[in-house]
C-alpha cells in the first residue's frame, strides 16, 4: 500500500484522532511541522502502557500555555504551521511490522519536506523513523539507558536494542547519547569499541547543561539532517515517574529543556517516547508536551532570526 499525501493532506496508514496536540488541525497540506503518534509497546519489559502515551501527551498539551516565553520568540506554538495527523496504524504485537509502518509514513513526510514529531510509544519506534531518512542523519539520543544490546527477550528489535540498530544503520559516529546512567557490560564494551560519544548524568551535573550543549553543537557537522530522540526516562523519576523503565539519578526537567532549546534549531526530527501514563497523575505527559512546545518555539525563533 502506498503512503502519499492526498489533496486534503491526509496520509494513508494513519488513523486520525479527535484530540490533537495543541488542538492542531489534522490536514497536513500546508503544515511545516507534522505530529504523528505511534501507540506501540509490545516489546516493553518492565512497565507496559506506553501505547497510551500519544493520547496522554495530546491531552496534556491542551492544558499548557503555548506562547514562547522562554525561547526568546514572540510566537505562539498553537498558531504555527502545525498539523497532528493522528496515530500511525501499527500492529499491536509485531515490532517488525510496526517499524515498516513507521518507516513508510516518515518517509512520505520527509519527501514532502515536513519537520516530523513522533509521539511514542516505546523507544523501539525510533529505528523505523531513522530508516526512512538519509544514511548520514545525526541522532542525538536522550536516555537513561544506552539501548545498545544485540538482542533482548528474543528479539533484535526490542526497546533495549534500538540504538544498536540505529548505530548499525547510520554509523556509530553519527550517534550521540546524552543523560546515560545505566548500561550492561555488553553495551559499554560496544560503545567503547565503536567509539560512540556519550555524556552521563554526572557529566551534565558537573559541567552544566550549557557546556554539554555547546560540545554537541560543535561536534555535529553541518549538512546532514539532525534527529533528536528523547526517552522520558532520561529525567529523574522525581520529574518523570510514569515511564517504562525508571532509573534513579537522572537529569532535571530544566537541564533537559536547556539542552533541547540549544539543539532544536538544527533539528528537523523529534520523537518523545516511553510515556507510560498510568504510573502517575499526568506529570510525565505534561513534561513531554512541554518539551515539544519548547522544540517548536526554539526552531521558530531561530528561523525568524535567520530571516532578519
Amino acid at each position: 500500500m502506498g503512503f502519499t499525501l492526498s489533496k486534503l493532506g491526509a496520509i494513508q496508514g494513519v488513523n486520525t484522532v479527535l484530540d490533537t496536540f495543541l488542538g492542531a488541525k489534522t490536514d497536513a497540506t500546508n503544515a511545516e511541522f507534522v505530529i504523528a503518534g505511534v501507540p506501540f509497546d509490545a516489546t516493553s519489559t518492565f512497565r507496559k502502557g506506553a501505547k497510551e502515551g500519544p493520547a496522554a501527551i495530546r491531552t496534556a498539551s491542551q492544558h499548557l500555555e503555548s506562547f514562547c516565553l522562554q525561547e526568546g520568540s514572540k510566537e505562539d506554538a498553537s498558531a504555527m504551521a502545525l498539523a497532528d495527523i493522528g496515530d500511525i496504524a501499527v500492529s499491536p504485537t509485531s515490532a517488525k511490522s510496526m517499524l515498516q509502518s513507521v518507516e513508510k509514513v516518515v518517509n512520505t513526510l520527509h519527501n514532502q519536506q515536513r519537520k516530523v514529531i513522533l509521539l511514542g510509544g516505546e523507544h523501539s519506534i525510533t529505528f523505523g523513523s531513522v530508516r526512512a531518512l538519509p544514511r548520514d542523519v545525526i541522532l542525538i539520543h536522550f536516555d537513561a539507558h544506552m539501548d545498545l544490546r544485540e538482542t533482548y527477550s528474543g528479539t533484535p528489535f526490542s526497546h533495549a536494542c534500538v540504538m544498536r540498530r540505529v548505530a548499525e544503520n547510520i554509523g556509530p559516529s553519527n550517534l550521540y547519547q546524552v543523560g546515560i546512567r545505566a548500561a550492561t557490560k555488553e553495551e559499554y564494551d560496544y560503545a567503547q569499541a565503536q567509539n560512540i560519544t556519550y555524556y552521563t548524568t554526572l557529566d551534565i551535573a558537573r559541567q552544566g547543561a550549557e557546556v554539554i550543549a555547546e560540545r554537541l553543537r560543535s561536534s555535529i557537522p553541518f549538512g546532514p539532517p539532525l534527529y533528536i530522540s528523547i526517552d522520558m526516562d532520561v529525567l529523574d523519576p522525581a520529574f518523570a515517574p510514569a515511564v517504562g523503565n525508571p532509573e534513579p539519578g537522572g537529569i532535571t526537567t530544566l537541564q533537559l529543556l536547556t539542552l533541547l532549546r540549544s539543539l532544536a534549531p538544527r533539528a528537523d526530527f523529534l520523537d518523545i517516547t516511553e510515556v507510560t501514563p498510568k504510573y502517575d497523575q499526568g506529570v510525565t505527559a505534561l513534561c513531554a508536551a512541554r518539551l515539544i512546545i519548547a522544540f517548536l518555539c526554539a526552531k521558530t525563533h531561530h528561523q525568524v532570526e535567520m530571516k532578519e
